[in-house]
């Protein structure tokens, strides 16, 4: 085979590696943005009930100095009923007695309902937070791994960009630029290889002494419709049996 059509097999395969680490690359800091919104769709329910709580205790204080207020009231106009001087003043007294009552008693129905909800949103938290600890390890592993692997990709991206240096060094300039022009027109692909009779990036059929030629491999040819440089496997396969 073509030495330099060899060449550009190679080429065009190191670019495909490279093209699909870089990809991968790409996506690391998206699956980390997964795994840690997975953990807060996770943890919602934890946090929420912690933030529940800690608005339950907030009420609770305030709803135990409103009742302090109350009780006080109630006191002053007990007070207040041994001092009264008419019928007027004695119904008026009554009335807010009244009133202050069921007050108390409303708050104290409040206080010990947020009693029962801190007690209960402090025993759920209390059975998820071993869970949440467990998950959040295992998040951080995730993590952990993707980061791993973004190192092995790079390290892998790094040898394959040396190797293409190299191996590029060695292709003619004038061949190598055609190479280049055909990889950003032709969505990084500059070589097609040839498969029945047709170009099997395009699908148009070979002319039979295009063909011919191809499966020969002694010379760089070009498809006439996508202007991809041809090849063909069994030629490469041939090639590589014979070199080992």
């Amino acid at each position: 085979m073509n030495s330099e059509l060899q060449k550009l097999i190679a080429l065009q395969e190191l670019d495909i590696k490279i093209k699909e680490i870089k990809k991968e690359i790409d996506d690391i800091p998206k699956q980390k943005a997964a795994i840690e919104t997975e953990f807060n769709t996770f943890a919602a329910d934890y946090l929420d009930k912690k933030n529940r709580l800690d608005t339950a205790k907030r009420e609770h204080r305030q709803l135990e100095l409103d009742l302090q207020a109350a009780e006080s009231a109630l006191e002053k106009y007990k007070q207040d009923l041994m001092q009264v001087r008419n019928e007027r003043e004695y119904s008026t007294v009554l009335r807010e007695i009244d009133a202050t009552k069921k007050k108390i008693n409303s708050l104290e129905t409040e206080v010990l309902q947020r009693l029962d909800l801190i007690e209960q949103l402090e025993k759920e938290i209390q059975a998820l937070t071993p869970e949440i600890k467990v998950k959040r390890r295992e998040f951080d592993v995730r993590i952990e791994a993707c980061t791993a692997k973004l190192e092995t990709l790079n390290a892998e991206l790094e040898k394959l960009t040396r190797e293409r240096e190299n191996l590029a060094n060695t292709i003619a300039a004038d061949l190598l630029s055609i190479y280049n022009r055909l990889v950003q027109l032709r969505d990084g692909m500059a070589l097609a290889e040839v498969r029945d009779g047709s170009c099997t990036a395009c699908f148009m059929t070979v002319r039979p002494q295009v063909y011919a030629d191809v499966r020969k491999g002694e010379q760089i040819l070009t498809c006439d419709n996508c202007s991809r440089i041809l090849y063909y496997r069994g030629t490469v396969e041939a090639e590589s049996k014979s070199a080992s």
